[in-house]
């Protein structure tokens, strides 16, 4: 579990899809027990090693990379109303899980390398992947909901070339550079093959 501290109300936690599996949990359970365990965890973890105080109102966003881990952005939005509550924390729980590929490349010539391999199985894809910048990074994703198969040979062949990655692609919108939005595979492949 690795936390960043964005401001003294909010935190950003990060979980490999590893540490999931050895806590046992799912998408199906994340709001059950384990998930009870994990939030009661975290919460902790926040407080003595970040100074973030857990009482009153907390709202925990969770974004689920099913294939990579989640990223949950804890933020304290109040107190309580009465005196009473506060020892107690409200926990609002948000969950949205994204089915995408999303890879980080050292260099372009990683990219273009990856590139020549995902060529051949880019017809089972309807976008064929958008190539970012960010942070001094390139990223190849693909948004679409892929087939089970397909998206198993492309995160395969991806991984020979990059790493799975945490950054959310609306990060890299808003802060980095698209280089090709659609068709980035062909396009590196066309140039460079």
């Amino acid at each position: 579990m690795r936390f960043e501290k964005q401001t003294k109300e909010h935190l950003r936690v990060y979980l490999t899809a590893n540490e999931l599996s050895l806590r046992g949990i799912a998408i199906d359970t994340i709001v059950g027990e384990t998930g009870q365990e994990l939030w009661r965890e975290l919460l902790e973890t926040a407080e003595a090693e970040y100074g973030f105080s857990p009482q009153g109102a907390v709202d925990l966003n969770v974004t689920m990379f099913p294939r990579d881990g989640i990223v949950i952005d804890v933020q304290k939005v109040g107190a309580l109303e009465s005196e009473a509550d506060q020892e107690q924390v409200e926990i609002r729980l948000t969950i949205d899980v994204i089915h995408h590929l999303i890879y980080q490349f050292k260099d372009i010539e990683d990219v273009i390398d990856a590139s020549v391999s995902l060529y051949p199985h880019m017809h089972a894809t309807d976008h064929g992947g958008a190539l970012y910048h960010y942070d001094g990074h390139y990223y190849l994703h693909f948004a679409e909901v892929l087939n089970p198969q397909v998206e198993e040979r492309l995160a395969a062949i991806l991984s020979e070339y990059g790493k799975t990655t945490t950054v959310s692609p609306y990060m890299m919108l808003e802060y980095g550079k698209t280089i090709q939005s659609v068709q980035a595979v062909k396009e590196l492949y066309d140039t460079f093959a």
